[in-house]
């Protein structure tokens, strides 16, 4: 059965960018090493590439905010990494947004809900991916939507930037770790959301 599962990449001091996001500036200063892991081939590793490679493999459709979406798309370039449809929770109104390689931005306007009913049918028996930002993944965590959270732990600190819980009530959020793997870029965390208690 297919899960909801978020991925992100967060640095030591639990930043998931650097200070300074803007267009242009998408991860922020100095936020591009926490995607190091996966992309650079100095530090990446077989088991890295595995774990990316696993993520993408399983992952049908992607649902992130819309203020990711702007600062991410002009970098993203076209055909953009995904490969996949991409639903943006907005509140603009947009026509569907075609890309090279697969992906199509899809703007919903009607919530976070929506946007995963959306996700779910064009994933089929694939997981769908709330891929961020940080907002995005504590609004389906905090809703009971969300299946499972894997965090890519970089030992690096930014000192500054967006925290992934910032600002977010833990009273009954339960998570269990399902699985680590260690390698020099990252630690790969996989944690069950077990149950969401109101």
């Amino acid at each position: 059965m297919s899960k909801v599962v978020s991925d992100i990449s967060m640095s030591l001091d639990g930043f998931i960018t650097g200070p300074n996001v803007r267009v242009g500036n998408g991860m922020g200063d100095g936020g591009d090493r926490l995607h190091d892991w996966g992309f650079d081939p100095k530090t990446k590793t077989e088991t890295d590439a595995k774990i990316w490679d696993e993520k993408s493999a399983s992952t049908g459709a992607v649902i992130m905010g819309k203020r990711m979406f702007d600062v991410g798309f002009e970098p993203w370039g076209d055909p953009p990494p995904f490969r996949m449809p991409v639903f943006i929770v907005t509140h603009e109104e947009r026509e569907p947004l075609p890309m090279k390689g697969g992906t199509t931005y899809t703007f919903v306007t009607n919530g976070i809900e929506a946007t995963l009913e959306l996700a779910r049918a064009a994933a089929g028996d694939k997981n769908v991916g709330i891929w961020g930002g940080a907002n995005i993944i504590r609004q389906y965590l905090k809703a009971g939507l969300l299946d499972e959270i894997q965090i890519h732990l970089i030992p690096i600190l930014l000192g500054d930037g967006i925290r992934l819980f910032e600002g977010l009530d833990p009273e009954g959020i339960e998570l269990r770790k399902a699985r680590s793997i260690e390698t020099p870029s990252a630690t790969h965390f996989l944690f069950e959301v077990v149950k969401l208690r109101t």
